[in-house]
């Protein structure tokens, strides 16, 4: 299992990128702020545009990216 505290490049991730641009500069942030970031703006974001990198991190961080639109 990977440390929440193990870093995330925000541009290998664009949603992840677009939804964190609204709350920080910052280029990296950690697992735990990644969790974060997506349980607060996912639903926003059309599950079609989630590549499968991205599918992947959030699966990971234990979050559902299934929403009703």
């Amino acid at each position: 299992m990977i440390s929440d505290h193990a870093m995330v490049r925000l541009a290998d991730y664009p949603i992840l990128a677009e939804l964190a641009r609204r709350r920080t500069k910052a280029v990296r942030l950690d697992r735990r702020a990644c969790r974060y970031v997506y349980e607060t703006g996912l639903s926003e974001i059309d599950p079609a545009r989630i590549g499968a990198a991205e599918r992947q991190l959030i699966a990971e961080l234990g979050i559902s990216h299934e929403h009703d639109g």
